[in-house]
C-alpha cells in the first residue's frame, strides 16, 4: 500500500479592491495553493474599474536582485 501524499498547504489572496468606492467585486477572495498564485481579471467602466474575475496560475520563483 502506498502512503498517501500530504496535502498542500492553502492560502487565501483577498482581491483588489475596486477603483471608486461605488463599484463593487465580483470576488472577496480565492483559495489557492502556495505554489499557485492568483491573477485578476478586471471589468471598466465610466465610473472605474473593479475585479471581475481570475485565473489560478503557477506561481513564478522569486528573482534575486
Amino acid at each position: 500500500m502506498s502512503k498517501p501524499e500530504p496535502a498542500k498547504r492553502r492560502r487565501w489572496v483577498p482581491a483588489p479592491h475596486p477603483s471608486h468606492p461605488g463599484l463593487h467585486s465580483a470576488l472577496l477572495n480565492v483559495e489557492c495553493a502556495e505554489d499557485e498564485d492568483v491573477e485578476w481579471h478586471w471589468t471598466e467602466t465610466a465610473t472605474g474599474r473593479f475585479v471581475s474575475g481570475y485565473q489560478i496560475v503557477p506561481r513564478l520563483p522569486k528573482t534575486k536582485p
